[in-house]
């Protein structure tokens, strides 16, 4: 009997008792008792570069933290995890572990930095709705400050959407 299959047994037996995985002395990855990992993935939407075109539009980034739950393969003992096209295993480095190209995070928080930081790397600021304050005349100040009628040369247009959405809701939630 191999250490993978001694592995795939204890586990499978942990399993049958119900209770969490058991972490080896080896190198071998397993799971934190919380369960998800986190993956950063950062894409780029119209870059098409046209050479003879004279308005050139920098690429529009996509920023997305991928849950990772990750499974027991049976026949081999490894915990894998399958992205919708083949099946992955975390391999390990100087800085924790990876799965492919990108770093596994414990944390939603963690994934979250690093997406910040890629944000401030390609000079995009994203504002999403949870990220605005709950105070309403703070809001307000925003929302006014952003008009896209006031001929505002430095008004931004997503940052008052996004306002105007958490005003929406705050208000559909007093009622």
């Amino acid at each position: 009997m191999t250490n993978a299959q001694r592995r795939a047994a204890a586990s499978r037996m942990a399993e049958m008792n119900g209770s969490k995985p058991v972490p080896t002395s080896s190198s071998a990855f397993c799971p934190h008792e919380a369960g998800a990992y986190y993956l950063t993935d950062v894409g780029t939407v119209g870059n098409t570069i046209n050479l003879f075109s004279k308005d050139l539009k920098p690429p529009v980034h996509t920023y997305d933290i991928i849950t990772v739950n990750f499974d027991l393969d049976p026949e081999t003992g490894r915990w894998i995890w399958f992205d919708g096209k083949k099946n992955q295993s975390p391999r390990k480095n100087q800085d924790g572990w990876r799965l492919g190209s990108k770093k596994l995070y414990d944390t939603r928080e963690g994934a979250e930095a690093e997406l910040q930081r890629e944000m401030v790397k390609n000079g995009d600021r994203v504002t999403k709705v949870h990220d605005l304050p709950d105070d309403a005349t703070a809001l307000k100040k925003i929302r006014s400050a952003h008009h896209p009628d006031r001929n505002n040369a430095d008004a931004d247009h997503d940052l008052y959407q996004a306002v105007v959405e958490k005003l929406d809701r705050m208000r559909a939630a007093s009622q």
